[in-house]
Parts: C-alpha cells; sequence; structure tokens
C-alpha cells in the first residue's frame, strides 16, 4: 500500500488566510501607529485604543511570532519592518494598500466560487450596482493621497529594474499611461538626464503626482496630465515612449485592446511601447502568484492576466512590429513594440 503524502502543505494553504487576517487587524485597530509613539504594554495600548486587554495582548503575541512587532518586559514595540511600512507618517508607508485589500478585496474574494460559475466580478455581489471599484478611493482625497503613496513604495523598485532592462537613450519623451504617482517617469528621469516624462492618470490623482515628481526633483522635466485612456483623443501626442504598467490586465479583452490602439496612434514614428505585466505562461499554470493575481482580476475587476503570445497578438493587431518580451525578475515583464 503506497503511503500518501504529508497533509502539511494542504494544512498550510487551508491557514494561510489567519495570516493575512492578523495583519489586516493589527493595521485596522492602529497597532502600528500607536506602537510608532514607543513600547507600550498591552494594558496601555487597549485603554488608548479602547480595546479588550486580553484579546490586544493575544493578536499582538501572535504578531510578534510573524515578525511584526516584538515584545521584552511585558512591552511590544514594532519592529524595523513594521515602523517602516505599516506605521503611517512613515515615508515607506503601505498601510493603504492593507486596508484596501482588508475592506475591499477581502469581501469580493469570498463569493470566488460564484466568479467561477459566473465568470464575472462580484463588486455588484458584495457592494451593490452602483459601485465603481477605481472610483472608491477618489471619494476619499486622504485614503487616496495615502494609497497612491504606498503604490509609490511598492512599485519603485520595479521601476529602477525597467528603466535598466531597456535603453532609452535614444528616445527623448516617455509618457506613462495610467502612471499612478510616477515612480517610472522618475527613475527614467534620475538615469536619463536628457529624458522629459509625462505621467497620464486620473484627475483626482494628478496633483498626488505632482506632489511627489516635485519631491524627488524632477518637476522641471516631468509633467502630469489629466485623461482618460479610453479617449485616444486625450492622450498627449509628444511620446516617443509609452509604458503602461499593471494597466492592461485590469481590463476585459476588448477594452483592453483598445487602449493598445490608442497608445499606437498617440505614439510617434519610430517610438516604442514598454507593456509592463507579470506574464503567465504560456500553458497559463505559473508563475504562482501570477495565477493568483489572475483570480484577484477575476473577483475584482473582471481583467485578465496573459501570457506573452497572446500580448504579442494584441499589439501586432494594434499596429505594432517587432514585437519581443523581457522576462524579469521583478514583478514585471516587458512586451516591447515599435511603431514604424
Amino acid at each position: 500500500m503506497t503511503t500518501p503524502p504529508s497533509p502539511d502543505r494542504i494544512r498550510e494553504m487551508m491557514s494561510a488566510f489567519w495570516v493575512s487576517r492578523t495583519l489586516f487587524a493589527g493595521v485596522e485597530l492602529g497597532l502600528f501607529n500607536e506602537l510608532a509613539r514607543g513600547p507600550a504594554s498591552a494594558e496601555v495600548l487597549a485603554y488608548r485604543l479602547k480595546l479588550n486587554p486580553r484579546a490586544l495582548e493575544r493578536l499582538m503575541n501572535a504578531l510578534v511570532s510573524l515578525k511584526l512587532l516584538q515584545k521584552q518586559g511585558g512591552r511590544f514595540a514594532n519592529t524595523p519592518e513594521s515602523q517602516a511600512y505599516l506605521a503611517e507618517g512613515s515615508p515607506e508607508y503601505v498601510g493603504a494598500q492593507v486596508e484596501h485589500l482588508a475592506n475591499l478585496h477581502w469581501r469580493l474574494w469570498q463569493h470566488l466560487p460564484d466568479a467561477v460559475r459566473e465568470n464575472s466580478p462580484r463588486v455588484k455581489q458584495v457592494f451593490g450596482p452602483g459601485f465603481d471599484i477605481f472610483r472608491a478611493m477618489e471619494a476619499d482625497p486622504q485614503r487616496l493621497r495615502a494609497f497612491v503613496q504606498g503604490m509609490h513604495n511598492l512599485t519603485m523598485p520595479a521601476a529602477e529594474e525597467l528603466v535598466q532592462a531597456v535603453d532609452l537613450s535614444p528616445y527623448t519623451t516617455l509618457m506613462d499611461v495610467g502612471g499612478g504617482s510616477g515612480a517610472l517617469c522618475i527613475a527614467a528621469a534620475r538615469r536619463y538626464a536628457h529624458l522629459q516624462g509625462i505621467v497620464f492618470e486620473q484627475p483626482a490623482v494628478c496633483p498626488i503626482a505632482d506632489d511627489f515628481v516635485k519631491r524627488h526633483g524632477m518637476g522641471d522635466r516631468v509633467r502630469v496630465v489629466p485623461g482618460d485612456f479610453f479617449s485616444g483623443e486625450s492622450l498627449p501626442r509628444d511620446a516617443d515612449v509609452i509604458a503602461l504598467g499593471w494597466v492592461v490586465h485590469d481590463w476585459p479583452a476588448a477594452q483592453a485592446r483598445e487602449v493598445l490602439r490608442n497608445c499606437y496612434q498617440a505614439l510617434h514614428p519610430g517610438g516604442v511601447l514598454l507593456l509592463c505585466e507579470k506574464l503567465l505562461d504560456e500553458d497559463k499554470t505559473g508563475p504562482e502568484l501570477t495565477t493568483l493575481m489572475d483570480l484577484h482580476l477575476l473577483v475584482s475587476t473582471g481583467g485578465e492576466e496573459h501570457s506573452a503570445s497572446e500580448y504579442r497578438a494584441w499589439m501586432e493587431s494594434a499596429g505594432f512590429q517587432d514585437v519581443s518580451v523581457k522576462v524579469l525578475s521583478g514583478n514585471r515583464d516587458l512586451v516591447l513594440g515599435h511603431k514604424r
């Protein structure tokens, strides 16, 4: 009789959500913000935050085991990691992303079976027919600013990798469509002293992006332009490099291909499009994180992750030539297409 494999891996997957919910609770309850003021006991923190001291201590003990808090002499303190990324006010803060996942996406993922049954996102099921997932953040300017800051901190390493992976020296102007905080334009302008940048974003994001650009000393070389990438007329016609980073995958195929066509029309002849997405393997069974992101898009936006051959076909259909692929080590790969 064959001995079955150990169930340990299945057990770990079954309880993996315990980790994320513990993190979510710590951020939601303000523990990391409060401990940024200095170490404190569970009793003191419970009094400040109006929480049950025994239950709070149990939560913080779990956070210690996850290496997000440290404990000495009955007092708790942030670790360097949580102080940098989870304490509001830190330049590296990503807590808004944690809250976004906890308050929005966690609820959508609970209905993954329904998304699979119907092949559609779960936003209306969870939040009602009038809810727009892309407008929800704009309703709270302070939350939007914190979210964009978090995205900046999470995407800056990818931006640095991208500008090292492609030779932009022959080009003069890079436009990042859906460019968020301007991380890619900032990284490119740092590396190429001659390069000008355009951050093309939704109007609500533009003042925030402009602040980031100026904060990094690029206000004279990178400008921020509001608009809608589904409206081809609103895209500036100045660029000989256009980047689309984690934009195309958010949308169903018809809309995604429309964005590519609009970018082709806006791009200077002789220019290049940088499609920055993490590619699925050709059989779509990996990489693991990309397959999970594919499900995330299924429940949230109705978008989809794709393989290199699929993106190549879309770009060629839009008019791009000499399409090539560069697989990178970070959270984005590159599909490059040229406009002759």
